[in-house]
């Protein structure tokens, strides 16, 4: 490349660059207004609105302008000291935190005292208790009730209920069930969008409040308002896939992802980073969505681009641990979502190799151990898998629990190895890994695990059943609808069985040729 070119693209960063931290808010019509004026709160606004698109470190830049634009300008304090408690990711950086509010006064009233009126005195006072005494907790469960008393005070504030909401992601207020804790974030999140569609936090919490199989219905509002914005931003456009998912549209689920993927990384290229600074959701979050998005749609040639990218980041890396867990994830997506279970050798030398002890992983290796006859190897993965958690129902242990039924089944003990993975499927459907919209974990279900044991053993009609209720909770996975429509033929409903191919037709109308299940799915539908 020429001096000049390379002059020329540096000029069009900092163009770029420049424009990104100018008038972010205009774009999604925030209002948030405070005593200050001018272009201090223009940055100000631009910082709350980076924030609730997940842009942590384009909010710090916009809040630490605003604050040498304006010294004792409060609310500037207020936002960076925020920044630092990213809730959705889990992420509480506490010291930092403490050290902004500390720039602004050395103790509360101090920085109280800088805050013009009442209400931002109240902002000041909510985040003073979230990075005050106490355990985490306690301090995030008093800051979320502050906050409910801010919103209360002053209805017409959309930030105050904005934030309100977002503090009942990770908290169950006493006297409310945890489902109805996440009725009211929804509901708030609905108020909000009532006067603001195109409010960015909103928008995101309506669908994280109902990301569940029972309420996913009510996101649409949230993603139809996301798709009439015009966004580079990779969260706005990852975060629709939430609602695909739960809905089996699965190339919806992989474009988003990619999208965002792609986004995140020219955010990524354009601050200057390393494949070493990137956090889970700046990388593998997004291209673990797409991976599972383009497997179920059966594009596996886009899948295996992917697992491609994410081997050779790794090393490119140094071994990065925020890029072990994609690595992991997307590898062992592609030997059970496809049952490649002769390919067990590499996701082996993968684990061995890189030292990886992820429940994905080895349950990979456990299932295709035991369908290879490696019983010793399945042994291993049981081992494993039951050392990275005490609890039962974490995804380790229950995945160990699916792995030593399958090794009963093969030695015969058949009435041994059903008892063992339906109580882990009944313990999944109890305490489930998780309760929101990600790719399924355990990685293959256990639903289906024991759905194809009973299968196996001629209890047909379980079977169905278990298929059956594992699609309430995994719409349009195709390897529950795979074995509904096979226990449905073996018992002889044919157009059951019909209609559970005709869904798979549809899905992987698009399907590359050399998906293993294409030939099943054409056959039965030819008849």
């Amino acid at each position: 490349m020429s001096r000049l070119a390379k002059i020329s693209g540096s000029l069009l960063i900092c163009l770029f660059a420049t424009h990104s931290l100018a008038q972010v808010h205009q774009t999604w019509n925030l209002v948030f207004p405070t005593s200050e004026r001018g272009e201090a709160q223009e940055h100000f606004l631009d910082g709350v609105t980076s924030m609730h698109l997940h842009m942590f470190e384009d909010a710090e830049a916009h809040f630490r302008q605003a604050q040498e634009l304006s010294p004792d300008f409060a609310m500037a304090y207020w936002g960076e000291a925020l920044n630092n408690h990213r809730t959705i990711w889990s992420i509480h950086q506490l010291d930092q935190a403490r050290a902004v509010l500390k720039r602004l006064g050395a103790t509360p009233a101090e920085r109280s005292a800088k805050a013009p009126t009442t209400r931002e005195k109240a902002y000041l006072a909510a985040i003073e208790i979230l990075y005050g005494e106490g355990t985490q907790q306690q301090r995030e469960t008093a800051y979320s009730a502050a906050m409910g008393e801010l919103s209360a005070s002053y209805p017409d504030d959309i930030e105050a209920s904005a934030w309100y909401a977002l503090s009942l992601m990770r908290v169950t207020p006493a006297g409310i069930t945890r489902q109805q804790t996440r009725s009211l974030m929804a509901g708030l999140s609905i108020s909000i969008l009532a006067k603001n569609p195109s409010h960015p936090g909103a928008n995101r919490y309506l669908i994280q409040s109902t990301d569940d199989p029972e309420n996913t219905d009510l996101g649409l509002l949230a993603v139809n308002n996301l798709l009439e914005i015009d966004t580079d931003a990779a969260e706005a456009l990852h975060i629709p896939s939430h609602y695909y998912l739960q809905h089996g549209m699965w190339e919806a689920v992989a474009r988003s992802n990619m999208d965002a993927f792609e986004s995140s990384m020219h955010w990524v290229e354009l601050n200057g980073w390393s494949l070493q600074d990137l956090n889970a959701h700046n990388y593998g979050h997004l291209l673990q969505f797409a991976n599972y998005g383009f497997l179920q749609a059966g594009n596996l040639a886009e899948a295996a681009r992917i697992r491609e990218r994410v081997s050779a980041d790794y090393i490119a890396s140094g071994l990065a641990e925020a890029i072990s867990v994609p690595l992991a994830d997307v590898y062992a997506r592609w030997i059970l979502d496809l049952e490649l279970w002769d390919q067990i050798d590499s996701l082996v030398d993968m684990a061995r190799e890189y030292s990886l002890d992820d429940p994905g992983l080895w349950q990979a290796i456990g299932i295709a151990a035991v369908r290879t006859g490696d019983l010793q190897l399945a042994g291993e993965a049981v081992t494993v898998l039951d050392s990275l958690s005490d609890n039962p129902a974490a995804q380790g242990p229950n995945s160990a629990r699916m792995v030593e039924g399958l090794i009963h089944l093969a030695q015969g003990h058949a009435e041994i190895a059903l008892r063992i993975l339906k109580e882990a499927n009944e313990l999944n459907w109890e305490q489930p890994t998780t309760i929101i919209g990600v790719p399924p974990r355990p990685l293959k279900t256990t639903m289906e695990v024991y759905g194809e044991a009973l299968l196996e053993t001629g209890n047909v009609q379980l079977a169905l059943d278990e298929f059956q209720e594992g699609l309430t909770r995994y719409r349009g996975r195709t390897n529950l609808l795979l074995g509904a429509a096979r226990a449905a033929d073996r018992l002889g409903s044919i157009e059951l069985a019909q209609s559970y191919y005709r869904q798979l037709a549809e899905i992987w109308q698009r399907a590359d040729s050399s998906h293993p299940f294409i030939e099943e799915v054409n056959a039965q539908l030819a008849h």
